[in-house]
């Protein structure tokens, strides 16, 4: 009877000024419950909760292709260059469609065959490429650059050129291909840039009911589900999977496209939408006991787990708090 509401992006991270997000219950959550740091990147989070392991030997096999291949992943962007910063879009932030993966990456195998690089679509927004030789260089894997980072962010190791030789190459070739005319005619963001990364390895440990629309999802090894709209809904989804209603995690990553965008009016929308169906909901549940614990998850800088039991009200003494941003106030 314990519950996760694993929620990345969930702390802003920043010192701009935001509006003001009415958020009753999750302000007595925070004053009532025992707050954990655990800072975390935004890779790390992802593979904390949703899978164990390599997460490239997870998509080998769903590509057909065996585990001895050299391979890295290419995840499709949009990026800007600034004076001292880079901004940058993933795939699913420009909602690329799986047709234009594939075109793309026709393309790309046919314009990089003389090298032995050969793309092939996992998903629309993240691409695997396989390689006549394992590469000599480490980068930030995609789900850590994605927003405003620092423009000299690279990768490192003795073949870095050849991962900068690559990726201005593929700009190049992207600029001009016909897909990119039509996106920008349509006055949506080009694919513009590859993003080449090694693995992300993955942690999670067990594998609880899972509801979750995160396309990172894909390869959790438990039972899992669409995010529902609420918590009504994800009671009835563990009364399907006859599951006690409290049993299992909840993985949802809406606020990812705020962060990555800097979106602070987009982020209020999403946190009081919540509000009414997943932090008063769950807070009347702890109350009446339905709930034996709950524990909001996030990561960042100031990441960590935020953890209530029913009891947690009792603490009358406790001083309120205030959600600004910081899940741990």
């Amino acid at each position: 009877m314990h519950l996760t509401l694993a929620l990345p992006a969930l702390n802003r991270n920043t010192d701009a000024a935001q509006p003001a997000t009415v958020l009753p219950s999750l302000n007595k959550m925070m004053r009532f419950g025992s707050y954990a740091a655990t800072p975390a990147r935004p890779s790390e989070f992802y593979g904390r909760f949703l899978w164990h392991g390599s997460l490239l030997e997870h998509a080998k096999p769903a590509l057909g292709i065996g585990p001895e291949q050299a391979a890295v992943f290419a995840s499709p962007v949009w990026q800007q260059m600034g004076m001292h910063h880079m901004d940058m879009l993933g795939g699913g932030d420009i909602q690329i469609q799986a047709h234009e993966a594939e075109t793309f990456c026709l393309g790309l195998s046919r314009f990089l065959q003389t090298d032995g690089w050969h793309f092939h679509p996992l998903r629309s927004d993240l691409w695997l490429v396989a390689l006549p030789a394992q590469p000599d260089w480490q980068a930030a894997p995609v789900l850590d650059v994605l927003g405003r980072i620092d423009g000299s962010v690279r990768a490192e190791g003795t073949s870095s050129r050849v991962w900068l030789q690559k990726q201005t190459e593929i700009q190049m070739w992207l600029h001009a291909h016909p897909l990119n005319a039509k996106r920008a005619a349509a006055r949506v963001p080009t694919v513009n840039g590859v993003w080449l990364w090694r693995d992300i390895a993955g942690s999670r440990a067990g594998n609880p009911l899972l509801g979750s629309s995160s396309p990172w999802a894909q390869f959790y090894l438990g039972s899992r589900t669409g995010a529902p709209d609420d918590f009504d809904a994800w009671m009835e989804t563990t009364r399907r999977h006859n599951r006690p209603v409290s049993d299992g995690l909840l993985f949802l990553d809406d606020l990812a496209v705020t962060r990555h965008t800097d979106d602070a009016w987009a982020y209020k929308e999403i946190l009081e939408s919540w509000e009414q169906r997943w932090f008063a909901p769950l807070w009347q549940a702890l109350q009446q006991g339905r709930l034996n614990s709950l524990t909001i998850a996030t990561d960042g800088p100031q990441g960590g787990s935020l953890t209530l039991n029913p009891k947690a009200a009792r603490a009358f003494w406790k001083k309120k708090k205030t959600f600004a941003g910081n899940l741990g106030g």
